[in-house]
């Protein structure tokens, strides 16, 4: 059986948890913090989480696993047979890792556990964030998914991230992200609605 280490409150391990959920495939959860230690740098070696223990070894870094898991077990398709449609989803997935959560991760410690602030990322954050959003909406379509009529990774990908950025530049920007695209909120609670995500805010509870 598949082994997901990692730890509920990491967007990224929750990005691969989803796509497990939304296959069916089984798979034993492993509560595993980030770290240095040997034993955990086998299975990722940049002490990250999460990284996915299969029979042939371990797979670190979130895309890779979403790879992974897709070639593993195709049906139900979390990435279109279309090879436009599939280069669009894996953008808007990029997207949003590259120029949303990241543009808002370097608050993270601040908005989430009280470490001190530092202005000058808050203005950076402030300048990128908003900038990441905005830009999402000429790839975005929520029609009624993120890159139109089905269900995909693009979704999942966003779903996990967008509303950790949206917190921390709230917190510390006081910048609604979502207030650069408006169709987004409708959007979410469709995501929300899937049994794949009710679980996983279950499981956050």
């Amino acid at each position: 059986m598949l082994k997901l280490h990692g730890i509920q409150m990491s967007n990224y391990y929750t990005i691969a948890k989803m796509i497990l959920l939304e296959k069916g495939i089984d798979f034993e959860e492993v509560n595993q913090m980030p770290g240095r230690d040997e034993a955990w740098l086998t299975r990722s070696p940049m002490g990250k989480v999460p990284a996915l223990e299969t029979a042939d070894g371990p797979i670190a870094e979130t895309m890779a696993i979403a790879e992974y898991l897709e070639e593993l077990q195709p049906e139900p398709r979390l990435l279109p047979t279309d090879a436009f449609a599939r280069a669009k989803a894996r953008q808007i997935a990029y997207h949003t890792i590259y120029y949303i959560d990241l543009a808002a991760r370097p608050g993270l410690n601040s908005a989430a556990f009280g470490a001190p602030e530092d202005e000058a990322v808050n203005k950076t954050i402030a300048k990128l964030a908003p900038r990441g959003m905005k830009a999402l909406g000429s790839i975005a379509r929520f029609a009624p998914w993120i890159g139109g009529d089905t269900f995909t990774l693009a979704d999942i990908v966003a779903a996990n991230t967008i509303p950790l950025a949206t917190m921390v530049a709230q917190k510390l920007c006081d910048i609604d992200l979502m207030a650069e695209l408006p169709a987004i909120g409708d959007w979410m609670a469709r995501v929300n609605d899937r049994d794949s995500m009710k679980q996983i805010n279950a499981d956050r509870a």
